[in-house]
């Protein structure tokens, strides 16, 4: 019997590239979107770990800068999914559904329901024990970073921000009750062409870790379980969104100069 593949995800161009690249190998069962956090909660959740000032400035750097940095890397994205045949046409309605959060007795009688053998796990909040033992499944996680020396969010941007280009790429881990903390099945490492930067950084991780997803998933499907692999580094962080002036500090490392030198020669 195949086992049942389920996405739990957040609704999102990644998400959508995830499954249609999935769906040509697996009969992915179900797609189950979670609600993002409200704004106003996720400022005050924020200020009230890194403090006010910082909380601000990524909200300033969100609607200040960042909109930039996509109306320009729109060209440089199209280029990226023609080069890896990337498709983020949604999933089909029949198949999707809706939870308000995973760590509801609403979310999880709705993945209690589905009854899956494994959960692929993307861009969703911290899943809970309870949420995890919920059902008899394995629960990973497809993370824009490398583990443990970058946890968190933009992994692949922290990593040219400061300075370790040899640890740009994505994990595939299992999921745990800590942030990116599970055990590691494969890493994938690459570099970034200099057109690149914080916008365009996670469509390579993602295109570049999906034949290694596949393979991964095959061998669950086949009955192999993988066993954890030791990180590359000791080193373990945890990131947060950049603030405009971290951004603006970290230019020249994150290639976006380059990007910004070229609009200015136009």
């Amino acid at each position: 019997m195949k086992p049942k593949i389920i996405i739990l995800a957040r609704d999102c161009d990644s998400t959508n590239v995830v499954y249609n690249y999935l769906k040509k190998y697996f009969d992915i069962n179900a797609v189950v979107f979670e609600t993002p956090i409200p704004r106003k909660k996720q400022f005050l959740n924020r200020a009230k770990r890194l403090g006010y000032i910082s909380a601000v400035s990524q909200v300033i750097f969100f609607l200040c800068i960042a909109p930039i940095i996509k109306r320009f890397s729109r060209k440089r994205k199209a280029e990226i999914f023609k080069q890896y045949e990337l498709d983020e046409t949604g999933p089909p309605k029949e198949i999707i559904k809706r939870i308000r959060y995973a760590n509801t007795e609403e979310g999880r009688s709705v993945i209690r329901e589905l009854k899956p053998d494994l959960v692929l796990v993307n861009g969703t909040r911290i899943i809970s024990k309870k949420t995890l033992e919920s059902v008899p499944a394995t629960f990973i996680n497809i993370h824009t970073g490398i583990t443990p020396a970058f946890r968190g969010v933009h992994g692949g941007y922290w990593a040219m921000a400061t300075g370790k280009k040899d640890l740009f790429g994505t994990t595939v881990h299992y999921v745990d009750t800590g942030v990116d903390t599970g055990g590691i099945i494969e890493q994938v490492f690459i570099e970034p062409p200099k057109q690149d930067n914080f916008y365009t950084y996670p469509y390579l991780q993602y295109a570049s870790v999906l034949p290694v997803l596949k393979n991964v998933i095959q061998s669950f499907v086949d009955g192999n379980k993988p066993l954890p692999k030791s990180p590359v580094t000791t080193e373990s962080e945890l990131w947060f969104h950049p603030t405009v002036f971290q951004w603006l500090r970290n230019l020249r490392r994150t290639y976006l100069f380059v990007l910004i030198c070229s609009f200015l020669q136009f």
